[in-house]
């Protein structure tokens, strides 16, 4: 009979989602849901890590579209039984390698049942994938100061 994890998915403080897999599912399939649960699009790379320390090369399993070796494998290769995660595991998911988007994963709880369908059991705090972070008011600025240039010249 296989089993299933309840697992928190956590981007900062006040922001995370519980997450329930089955275990015969593979870390690409997590990753999906990861980026289903926080509104994400699917266009950058991903890396998980198992020692729970970023950039740790011994512990990564990869982006299937990441040209190197990886480790442990690929993420549509490997699946979340392989490592007999128990309730209290840790592990990292960074999505976006430019924006390096750091999920702090924690396995809940195992249950003694499968699921069919990868669920989003709770979701709290607000994030934005391509949010105003990312959108530099002073290039307005920048640009409006060099139209006003343009005027005077006339």
């Amino acid at each position: 009979m296989g089993k299933s994890l309840v697992l928190s998915v956590s981007l900062k403080p006040g922001c995370y989602r519980h997450i329930q897999i089955d275990e015969s599912e593979t870390f690409y399939t997590l990753h999906l849901t990861i980026l289903d649960a926080f509104d994400f699009d699917d266009d950058h790379l991903h890396v998980f890590f198992m020692s729970n320390r970023p950039w740790d090369r011994n512990s990564e399993i990869v982006s299937p579209r990441c040209e190197v070796d990886a480790e442990l494998g690929y993420s549509d290769e490997v699946k979340l039984s392989r490592f007999h995660l128990g309730k209290g595991d840790k592990f990292l998911y960074i999505y976006d390698f430019g924006d390096e988007w750091r999920f702090q994963i924690k396995v809940l709880r195992v249950v003694d049942e499968p699921t069919s369908v990868s669920d989003i059991l709770k979701s709290v705090g607000e994030v934005s994938q391509y949010g105003d972070d990312d959108y530099d008011e002073d290039d307005e600025d920048d640009d409006d100061d060099d139209d006003d240039d343009d005027d005077d010249e006339d």
